[in-house]
C-alpha cells in the first residue's frame, strides 16, 4: 500500500518540484536582480500621474507594473487585468501605456479610488469645478463668511457614527459634514467621485495626525 502511494504521489507531483533544502540553497545563491530595486525612485516618480491621489496601504509602484509589461507582455492588443486591483496602480498604468485595462476589488474605497484614477477629466474643466468647491467652503478657515455658510446642513453618514464620534469632535464633525454636503451637491458624479476621493484621503491623513482627536484605536 505504501508503495502504491508513493507510486501515485510521483506521479501527481511535477518532476521539477523541489525539496525546502534545494529551495533555501535556491535562494541563497541567486544573485539580486537590481533592474527590480527601484531603489533609485524618488516620491515624484512614483507619484506620477494620478498614482498618489490617495494613501493606500502596501502600494506598489507604478514602474513594477512598467517592468512586468515591458518584460511579458508582446502586444499591444493585450487586455490586463488584475482581480486584486487595490488603489490601481496596475489599472493606471496599463492605461497610461495604451492597453486595455480592467480590475476587481472587494474593498468599496479601492473600487472608487481606482475609477478616480482612471478615468481623466478635461483639465480647464476640473480647475473650474475645483475653484467652485472652494468658493462655497471659505467659511470654513473662520476669516471668510458667504451668505449660505450657516443654510449648509452637514452630512454626517450614521451608519459608523460610533466610529466618527471616536475620531472627531463636534466642531470637526460639523466641518467636515459640511465639506461633505457641498461635496453631493456636485450634479457631476465623475467630479462628484473624485471630491470624495479627495475626502477620503483627507480623513486618512486625519486619522495619523497627533492632534487627532483621540488616540489611534487599533480596533478600529
Amino acid at each position: 500500500m505504501e508503495t502504491m502511494m508513493k507510486t501515485v504521489i510521483n506521479n501527481i507531483m511535477p518532476k521539477t518540484t523541489k525539496s525546502p533544502e534545494e529551495i533555501i540553497t535556491l535562494f541563497n545563491t541567486k544573485k539580486i536582480d537590481e533592474d527590480w530595486s527601484f531603489v533609485g525612485y524618488k516620491p515624484s516618480d512614483t507619484g506620477k500621474w494620478t498614482h498618489d491621489y490617495h494613501r493606500y496601504p502596501a502600494k506598489f509602484i507604478p514602474q513594477l507594473v512598467e517592468k512586468l509589461i515591458d518584460e511579458y507582455i508582446s502586444h499591444q492588443e493585450a487586455h490586463i487585468n488584475d482581480p486584486f486591483m487595490g488603489c490601481g496602480t496596475t489599472i493606471v498604468t496599463a492605461i497610461s501605456r495604451g492597453f486595455k485595462a480592467s480590475g476587481t476589488d472587494i474593498n468599496k474605497i479601492a473600487h472608487l479610488i481606482t475609477t478616480v484614477k482612471s478615468t481623466p477629466i478635461e483639465p480647464e474643466y476640473l480647475s473650474k469645478k475645483i475653484e467652485q468647491l472652494i468658493s462655497r467652503l471659505k467659511f470654513l478657515n473662520g476669516t471668510q463668511t458667504t451668505l449660505f455658510s450657516d443654510k449648509i446642513e452637514p452630512l454626517i453618514p450614521q451608519k459608523h457614527i460610533d466610529r466618527i464620534d471616536y475620531w472627531f469632535t463636534e466642531e470637526q464633525k460639523n466641518k467636515l459634514g459640511k465639506i461633505l454636503r457641498v461635496i453631493y451637491d456636485e450634479n457631476d458624479d465623475i467630479i462628484r467621485n473624485f471630491f470624495l476621493v479627495a475626502f477620503s484621503h483627507m480623513l486618512i491623513v486625519k486619522r495619523f495626525d497627533p492632534l487627532c482627536a483621540n488616540k489611534i484605536d487599533p480596533s478600529n
